[in-house]
């Protein structure tokens, strides 16, 4: 995603050039697409026939015009990105359980990377604290597909009152959900 990205941002800047590489990335993303629903040794078999091809491919484009481009331009930028971290943008080439890229973890993090300075002013340490579990808070209802507002409501009366330090486990998200779906299947039985 980063790599992509970098030439994005130098097509956007009006250098046609760029749209080599984010064509070979669209490559790339289409083989995965194919293989999604592979198990990891058929992945990893058509990741090293198809996608290892154009990668080096890439590679080489941005060995070959890095010499040619400033590193302050869009373009410039985006080839040192590419250079720099293939290892690590390659890293899918070697496993089939490997992603071709951290994007689910990173929308996770999005919300808190936004509002980044606005915890300069959290008004305390203490403050900050708090802003950072109610994100994970969040952040975790989202991952199980529960609604915060239906959490929040049940769990917030119960720490009210004297929890014991043993029911803990059963208010976070994932204790929650597991209960409510015992109870849920119990209801149907």
């Amino acid at each position: 995603m980063h790599g992509r990205r970098y030439y994005v941002k130098a097509l956007d800047a009006g250098d046609t050039r760029a749209a080599l590489p984010i064509a070979a990335y669209k490559k790339l993303y289409e083989i995965e697409d194919e293989i999604r629903d592979h198990d990891p040794d058929a992945k990893l078999a058509v990741r090293q026939a198809q996608s290892k091809p154009v990668f080096d491919e890439l590679v080489a484009w941005a060995k070959t015009h890095q010499p040619y481009e400033p590193p302050t331009s869009k373009l410039g930028e985006a080839i040192r990105y590419s250079l720099n971290h293939r290892v690590a943008l390659g890293r899918f080439l070697e496993s089939g359980l490997v992603p071709i890229d951290n994007g689910a973890v990173e929308r996770l993090h999005i919300r808190a990377a936004l509002t980044r300075k606005n915890y300069l002013f959290a008004g305390s340490d203490a403050g900050g604290e708090r802003a950072a579990i109610a994100y994970t808070i969040l952040g975790c209802c989202r991952i199980l597909g529960i609604n915060p507002t239906e959490y929040l409501s049940d769990v917030l009366p119960r720490l009210a009152r004297r929890v014991r330090l043993i029911d803990l486990p059963e208010l976070l998200p994932a204790g929650w959900k597991a209960r409510r779906d015992v109870a849920a299947a119990l209801r149907t039985e």
